[in-house]
């Protein structure tokens, strides 16, 4: 194991907490908290020379030169467009997306939830008892979402397009609405888990919207909602040290295959 070199770039903490948990397992590793390729990054991968690296959770700020990677050496990527991968696919390097990883996918979701929670606490000062939150796309995380907060009594009403995800919100006993113009949102929370600007004017403005997807976050007019929160990263802002035992998970699996 002593070969096994892992870097780890990126500023999320949960990158730099895997990687002093991959030091622990007996692996040679380093982090640098950059999200941008510099000249502190290309020293650092001439000096080091990894076999390993483990790029930012969103688009790293351009690219490492194909001549500073060795031979052989695995890349494992966060979210990245064809276009950023094409050159090392090219060159034939392995490239994953840990956030591919089905089990890691399932975790994520678990700790954004309870991260949103928190969120909710410390933006709202309120309980959430009894409150009605409308929770728009039931994929992992809006899943994890309407869950937690059933579990502390919020009256929870899933939004979706999907026929099959309706269905399967009612069937676990929530109230589930098609979009629409007619939704009752302005006594209730909005969360927003879907990664797409759906939110214009004729939707009913909620108390407050707290958006859980990447940026640029489901506002297509950004101006027009004074309450609002983007908030994307929270496992890494929240809970770093639980986020990133779940990312080491998730790379050792990758490695494994």
């Amino acid at each position: 194991m002593s070969k096994e070199k892992w870097l780890f770039i990126g500023t999320d903490k949960r990158l730099s907490v895997c990687c002093k948990l991959m030091e622990k397992k007996g692996y040679v590793s380093l982090s640098i908290p950059t999200n941008t390729y510099t000249d502190e990054l290309e020293s650092l991968l001439t000096e080091f020379q990894p076999n390993h690296i483990v790029f930012p959770i969103l688009e790293m700020g351009g690219s490492i030169p194909l001549q500073l990677l060795g031979e052989g050496t695995k890349l494992y990527t966060g979210v990245v467009s064809e276009e950023w991968k094409k050159r090392y696919k090219e060159a034939h390097y392995s490239i994953d997306s840990y956030l591919q990883d089905e089990i890691f996918i399932w975790e994520n979701a678990r700790i954004t939830a309870e991260a949103f929670i928190s969120v909710f606490y410390n933006e709202i000062g309120q309980t959430i008892d009894r409150k009605q939150f409308y929770v728009a796309g039931y994929g992992r995380v809006g899943k994890m979402v309407a869950d937690s907060l059933k579990s502390l009594g919020a009256h929870v009403t899933v939004i979706a397009r999907s026929d099959a995800q309706l269905g399967e919100a009612k069937m676990r006993g929530y109230n589930a609405e098609q979009f629409s113009n007619q939704l009752n949102m302005s006594e209730a929370y909005l969360v927003n888990t879907i990664p797409a600007q759906w939110f214009t004017k004729q939707f009913e403005v909620p108390n407050f919207i707290f958006d859980l997807a990447s940026a640029p976050g489901c506002l297509r007019e950004p101006s027009t909602i004074e309450y609002y929160r983007l908030l994307p990263g929270l496992p890494g802002k929240y809970f770093p040290v639980d986020a990133a035992i779940s990312l080491s998970g998730a790379l050792e699996r990758i490695h494994r295959r």
